[in-house]
Parts: structure tokens; sequence; C-alpha cells
């Protein structure tokens, strides 16, 4: 094999392994389905002061349920019951402590963060009113 087959494979690999990971994260993102009103709702804003390049990934019961650019918001539908949320800055966080928010979540109801700083060097979710 040549050097560019040998690179173009590699390169082809890549991104097929890119978009069946992108897949499967977005597929977990939105597990859960808005069916009647045996979910809840979970909304996670993200503050634009964090720069362009940071990335928010919301953590579910200290799994990776999304993630949030410059601008974006995450929606996703969980079980109502007692659930741990937290996040973290990516792609290179200072700091990888997440400091939880426990939340006892109802079905049919909607649960509104925002993600931002907590002046440590962390990320939290700030419940809105």
């Amino acid at each position: 094999m040549n050097y560019n087959w040998r690179r173009t494979l590699v390169l082809a690999m890549a991104c097929f392994l890119c978009v069946a990971g992108y897949a499967g994260a977005s597929t977990r993102a939105t597990s859960g389905t808005a069916s009647g009103g045996g979910t809840a709702r979970l909304i996670v804003y993200r503050t634009p002061t964090m720069g362009k390049f940071v990335i928010v990934q919301v953590y579910v019961d200290d799994v990776v349920v999304g993630s949030i650019g410059y601008g974006g918001t995450y929606e996703g539908f969980l079980k109502p019951g007692h659930h741990v949320l937290s996040a973290l800055a990516t792609p290179r966080p200072k700091w990888w402590e997440r400091p939880p928010t426990i939340v006892h979540m109802r079905a049919g109801q909607t649960y509104r963060f925002t993600a931002k700083g907590n002046g440590k060097g962390n990320l939290i979710l700030d419940p809105l009113d």
C-alpha cells in the first residue's frame, strides 16, 4: 500500500468514527420522549460570556447527555424522580470537579437551568424561576 492510500484510509476511518460518535451522542441526548406527561422536561441554557470555544457538557446522574456550544441550549426529557445534574466546561477544563445540583423532578414539569461559572473555576447549574 502506498502512503497516500493509507492516509486516505485512516482519514476515512476517523470521519466514520466521528459521525458514528455524533449520532450516538444525539440519540442519547434525546433518549426520553415527551409521552403524555410521564416525563419531565430539562432545559439548560449556556451563558455567552464563557467564550466561543468552550463547550458545556451536561451530565445527568454522572452520564453525559448532551453538549452545548456557543449560543446553544440543551433540551431533553427525563423520567420523574431524583436526579443529580452537573456541567463541565470542555475541551480543557481547569477543574474537573462538577458541583452537583440535586433535583426531584415531577412528571409534566419543565426545569430550566443556566450553566455558568461559580467564581472558583467550576460550572454550576443555576435554576431559573
